[in-house]
Formats: structure tokens, sequence, C-alpha cells
């Protein structure tokens, strides 16, 4: 008996530790926030996309999930879609660039005797720079009348290719709610 507390026990605390060190999809991403604060976000009820445009609009699957997440995310808002007089619409910005980091090295050496007490070494080593791939996110929310921007959140964080499209849906996710968590901007106190 008194082992099998010992073993739920310690069952208890890896769950614990492990729980403690899993991270939200998303969660390591850095998003920032701006916004007009003479704008009635409250007034804003529908919206529609604008064309994607520049490396949006290159990458139509992405563009796709990034899509169902925002409508998803923002219907479960309040907000509906439109395609005709909407209140404001999205806009898009992707973009990604490789960073290079610390490195990796691979070396060989070889001793070889000669004569009595003599050595000759030969040997050589090559280092490779550890690329990372880093992307951003910009969502802009434009009053569809004047066109003036009333809100913007950015993204940026690594991005890992090689993800299977569920779990580029399931981080895509992630990293909508993080910026649209600030949608629309709490009222402030006069």
């Amino acid at each position: 008996m008194r082992r099998l507390v010992q073993n739920w026990y310690l069952g208890f605390a890896f769950a614990v530790m492990t729980a403690g060190c899993a991270t939200t999809p998303g969660s390591d991403v850095d998003v920032t926030f701006d916004y007009d604060t003479a704008a009635n976000f409250d007034a804003l009820k529908s919206y529609n996309w604008m064309p994607a445009a520049g490396n949006a609009a290159g990458d139509e699957l992405l563009v796709k999930r990034i899509k169902s997440s925002l409508d998803t995310q923002l219907q479960a808002k309040g907000r509906v879609p439109a395609a005709a007089g909407p209140d404001f619409l999205i806009g898009m910005q992707l973009s990604g660039k490789s960073t290079y980091g610390g490195s990796t090295g691979v070396g060989v050496s070889v001793g070889i005797p000669v004569g009595r007490a003599g050595r000759v070494s030969v040997g050589g080593g090559k280092s490779q720079a550890i690329e990372k791939k880093e992307g951003q996110l910009v969502l802009d929310f434009v009053d569809a009348k004047t066109k003036s921007l009333l809100w913007r959140a950015t993204a940026a964080g690594a991005v890992n290719p090689g993800q299977t499209p569920e779990q580029q849906q399931q981080r895509i996710n992630g990293v909508i709610a993080q910026m649209l968590s600030q949608f629309p901007p709490g009222k402030k106190a006069n």
C-alpha cells in the first residue's frame, strides 16, 4: 500500500512538472498592438477581407489557414463577415527571413607517429551556422468608409516549415488568439 501511495505521488509530481513545461501553441510569439484611440470599436460589427497582397498572395494555403482562424475567432467576439457594406476591412501582411546564430562544428584529427618521439598531426574542422526561420504576420483593421487604420496587431516569431498542416493550423490558432486578445481594445476610465 505504501509503495502504491509513493508511486501515485511520483506520478502526480511528474504530471505537474510536465504540465508546467507545456506551452500553448503560439505562446513563443511576440505580439504588439496599436489602435486609434478615437475609434468607436463597439460600432464595428461586420467585416470583409482586403485582397491578399505581397508575400500573403504567394502562399494560398497559409492565407486560407489564417483567414479561417481569424473568421472563427472574430465571430466568437460577435463580429460577422459581410460581403456588402462591412464596417471594417481586414488587411494581412506576411514576411519571413532567415537568421543565423550559433554554430555546429564537425572536426577530424589524425596523429601519425614519425621516428622515436615525433608525431605529425593532420586535422580539419568545419563549422556551420545554425539557420532559424522567422516570420511576421501583421493584421490591419481599416475603416471601410474612410480607409483609415483603426487597429493593428503584429506577431513575430520562429517558423517551423516542417510541421504538418494540422500542426500549422494549431499554431496559427494560438497566434491569432494572442493577436485578438486586445481586440476590441478595452474602454478607458475617465
